[in-house]
């Protein structure tokens, strides 16, 4: 990690930027799994990446509940962010991902929470496939 661009909000922020200007070449798939949450077209700045083995919550150039997050930014701040916050600005740049407009702020802390605690939501899960 550069000692000039340590991990403050807007240092970070910046860096994820940056690393998603430089990613030339992307996986289209990996992108289409990031999930835009709205409630009653609140826009709450919060994302879900679908991921075959696991979902993850993220606050765009912030936060990322992944473990690669968790251990490598959080508890050795080895580094400012990890691959879902790049892949995120990209998909949001290229327009890949879907907006999921949600019904009510329940349920939007039931999908939080299903994520939280079982690394899935199955509540999303649902109303994205089940049509």
């Amino acid at each position: 990690m550069a000692e000039d661009n340590k991990c403050t909000v807007q240092g970070s922020l910046r860096s994820v930027i940056e690393e998603a200007e430089k990613l030339e070449q992307y996986d289209e798939q990996v992108l289409r799994r990031f999930i835009r949450l709205q409630v009653q077209n609140v826009d709450l700045n919060t994302w879900v990446y679908l991921g075959p083995s696991g979902d993850y919550v993220l606050v765009p150039g912030l936060f990322c509940s992944c473990n690669d997050f968790t251990i490598r930014v959080i508890g050795k701040r080895e580094k400012c962010y990890c691959k879902h916050l790049v892949e995120q600005v990209v998909s949001e740049r290229k327009k890949l991902y879907k907006t999921v407009n949600l019904e009510s702020f329940e349920e939007y802390v039931k999908i939080l929470n299903e994520i939280f605690t079982q690394n899935l939501t199955s509540t999303l899960r649902r109303r994205l496939y089940s049509r």
